[in-house]
């Protein structure tokens, strides 16, 4: 299967949701590092970070290899 620019475009619009989805749980991790929480505020940040990332390299990778990254 061929690469099909609309599935890029519907994957960037997916990345940047879930990014921006994420983000809103680290500015939380953040208030936990600000009220003393520095181990439980820092680890949070870290995974979601992860699952930014994660998430993304999922997307890209089922638009360039044109599988659902469900299905795998």
């Amino acid at each position: 299967m061929g690469f099909n620019p609309e599935d890029a475009i519907d994957a960037a619009k997916d990345i940047t949701t879930n990014a921006i989805e994420k983000s809103s749980d680290i500015v939380g991790n953040a208030r936990d590092i600000i009220k003393g929480d520095i181990a439980g505020g820092v680890g949070e940040i870290v995974q979601n970070s992860l699952d930014i990332a994660t998430y993304a390299f999922d997307r890209a990778k089922a638009v360039f290899i044109g599988k659902s990254a469900d299905t795998e």
